[in-house]
Formats: structure tokens, C-alpha cells, sequence
């Protein structure tokens, strides 16, 4: 999202925002929602130095990109690949809290690097903070009414259809003007592992097994001299019958 370019005025009417020398007009449309999903959260503390005092610094910073859609700056051709979010607590909340954010642009390097800001309730961002202490949260996703612009011809697509974002130009018509909301939802998860699936080898078939008559076997050697014996003790045994019948007459 370069910034360079020629100023070109800008003007708000009736809900439309306008831009010289194009005929697209924008609108903004407070019950669509915006969403963000980022990866690779990371935790960041340290203190700074405001005003005379130190106060401490805590944040969480992540990887952000639009869920089906981009951000674009109006007027301007290019798309924001990877939006730089972070995560900070609100220094002070009432009693209903709201959790808001911010988008922009800003100058890096002479570039023009799209980010997200968001200020959570601190007990949100405490119950954030342990969940990733303790490894429970990689990824996170929110969901947001802000005051970014779309086409008015892309106004009609239902909720789910890809749609692209606009931030709106300042009224010298170069700078990026940035875009608030209230954040209406916020979940983070802890980041999803390959699940390696090892499929079991097939075990070869078991043959059946093949049912064999004693006459299917054939007879060893120490088989045919057992039945050899046996038959010269059955011929000793009728012998000595015949003996002792001799010896009795």
C-alpha cells in the first residue's frame, strides 16, 4: 500500500465518501463485521517512558491478515498482504468494558506498512496472558464493527462472500485516515499440529490350511520299522502260546 501519488480532494456526503477523479464512490456499513486472524503470538514486556513516569509495557504481537478480503486504501491500487497487530491492555476500564481497535497506516522505511491495534479489557488481556504461558494460545482470531469503508456496488454481498476493505484519505487526499471499532468477538487456540496418519501394512494371507488323510502321509523309515516289530513280537507271543499248549499235553 504505497502512499505515493497525487493529492486528490476528498468529500463525505450522505454516507458516501468520493474521490476526485474516480468514479467509485464508498460506503461504510456498521452491522458488517471485519475479521482478523493472526499466527505466531508473542509475548513482549518492558516499560516505557511517558511524561516523566515509567510505566510498564506489555503487548502481544502477531501476524494478522484479513479473513475473506483485503485491506486497501482507498483510491490507491495494491492490497495489505500481512498486517502487523498488536495487542494491548486498556490502561483503564469501567464497569462495561469495550475491547476496541484500531487500523492505519504507517510509514516505514519510506513505505507504507498496514497495521491493527487492539486495547482489551485487562482482565482479557490476563486471561490471555496465562492461556499463553501456558501454550494454549498460537493463534487468534477477532471480529470487529468499524467505521473502514467498501464499494457501494460490493454492499449487497451476504455475510461469507469475499469482500474487500478500504481505509479513507485524509482531506489533503494522500494520507491514510485511520479506521476505530468495537470488537465484538475475541478467541485464540493453541496452533494445530499435523496429525501424521501411518496406515498398518496388509498382513499376507494366511492360506487355508489343507485338511490331509493318514493314507496322504507318507510312511518314514522309523514308521515301517516300528510296524516291523510289532509284527516279530505278535509271531514270539503266538510261539510261546503254542509252547507252553505242547508242554501242557
Amino acid at each position: 500500500m504505497n502512499e505515493s501519488g497525487v493529492a486528490r480532494s476528498v468529500s463525505v456526503s450522505d454516507g458516501r465518501m468520493a474521490i476526485e477523479g474516480l468514479s467509485t464512490r464508498y460506503v461504510q456499513d456498521a452491522a458488517r463485521r471485519f475479521r482478523l486472524s493472526a499466527s505466531g503470538l508473542r509475548f513482549v514486556g518492558g516499560f516505557e517512558s511517558r511524561d516523566g513516569r515509567l510505566d510498564e509495557s506489555r503487548r502481544f504481537l502477531a501476524e494478522a491478515t484479513v479473513v475473506d478480503g483485503g485491506l486497501r486504501r482507498a483510491g490507491r491500487e495494491g492490497e495489505a498482504g500481512t498486517i502487523a497487530l498488536t495487542l494491548r491492555p486498556l490502561s483503564q476500564a469501567g464497569e462495561q468494558p469495550r475491547l476496541l481497535l484500531m487500523l492505519g497506516c504507517r510509514d516505514e522505511d519510506g513505505a507504507s506498512q498496514p497495521f491493527a491495534e487492539a486495547f482489551l479489557a485487562p482482565a482479557v488481556f490476563a486471561a490471555l496472558e496465562a492461556d499463553m504461558l501456558a501454550g494454549l494460545a498460537q493463534d487468534i482470531s477477532l471480529s470487529a464493527t468499524t467505521s473502514l469503508w467498501m464499494r457501494e456496488e460490493d454492499r449487497g454481498r451476504t455475510q461469507g462472500e469475499p469482500l474487500d476493505w478500504y481505509l479513507g484519505l485524509d482531506a489533503d487526499g494522500r494520507s491514510a485516515q485511520p479506521a476505530r471499532g468495537f470488537i465484538e468477538t475475541i478467541e485464540w487456540r493453541p496452533r494445530e499440529l499435523p496429525v501424521a496418519i501411518e496406515t498398518a501394512p496388509i498382513p499376507d494371507p494366511v492360506p487355508a490350511p489343507v485338511h490331509e488323510t493318514e493314507d496322504d502321509w507318507p510312511e518314514t523309515a522309523a514308521e515301517q520299522l516300528g510296524k516291523i516289530n510289532w509284527s516279530f513280537r505278535l509271531l514270539l507271543l503266538m510261539l510261546a502260546f503254542l509252547l507252553i499248549i505242547v508242554a501242557m499235553k
